[in-house]
C-alpha cells in the first residue's frame, strides 16, 4: 500500500466523520423539535450543532484511533485494486440479460396473480 492510499483513506475517514456529524445534528434536531428544546432554551440550537460534530469527530478518531482496524481497511484497498473489473460491452451485456430475465419474470408473476385473482373471484363471490 502507497502513501496514496494512505491518503486516500483518511479523505475517506473525514467524510465518514461528516456523515456521523449530519446523522447525529439531524438527530439531535429531531428530538429538539419533538421534546420542544428549541423553543424551551436558548442554548439548544447552538449546543445541538457542537454537539453533532464532536460526535461526528469522536467516532471518527476512534475509527481511525486502532491501527488494527486502519491496517485492515487499507488491506481492503488493496484486494479491491486487484479487482478485474468488467468492460463496458460486458457490463452492456450482462445489463441487457439482466433486463429481460425480470421482464420475463414479472410477466409470470402478472400471469399468477390475475389467474389466482380469476380463482378467488370464482370461489368467493362478492
Amino acid at each position: 500500500m502507497g502513501k496514496d492510499d494512505a491518503t486516500w483513506m483518511k479523505i475517506c475517514y473525514v467524510a465518514f466523520a461528516l456523515i456521523v456529524a449530519y446523522v447525529a445534528y439531524k438527530l439531535l434536531e429531531t428530538l429538539g423539535v419533538q421534546f420542544g428544546w428549541g423553543e424551551r432554551y436558548e442554548w439548544f440550537p447552538p449546543v445541538h450543532n457542537i454537539a453533532g460534530l464532536l460526535v461526528g469527530a469522536a467516532t471518527a478518531g476512534w475509527v481511525y484511533s486502532d491501527v488494527g482496524r486502519r491496517e485492515y481497511h487499507l488491506a481492503a484497498v488493496g484486494e479491491v485494486r486487484k479487482v478485474v473489473w468488467p468492460k463496458l460491452p460486458d457490463v452492456k451485456k450482462m445489463t441487457l440479460i439482466v433486463v429481460v430475465v425480470v421482464a420475463i419474470f414479472a410477466v409470470i408473476l402478472t400471469i399468477f396473480d390475475v389467474v389466482w385473482a380469476k380463482v378467488l373471484q370464482f370461489i368467493l363471490p362478492a
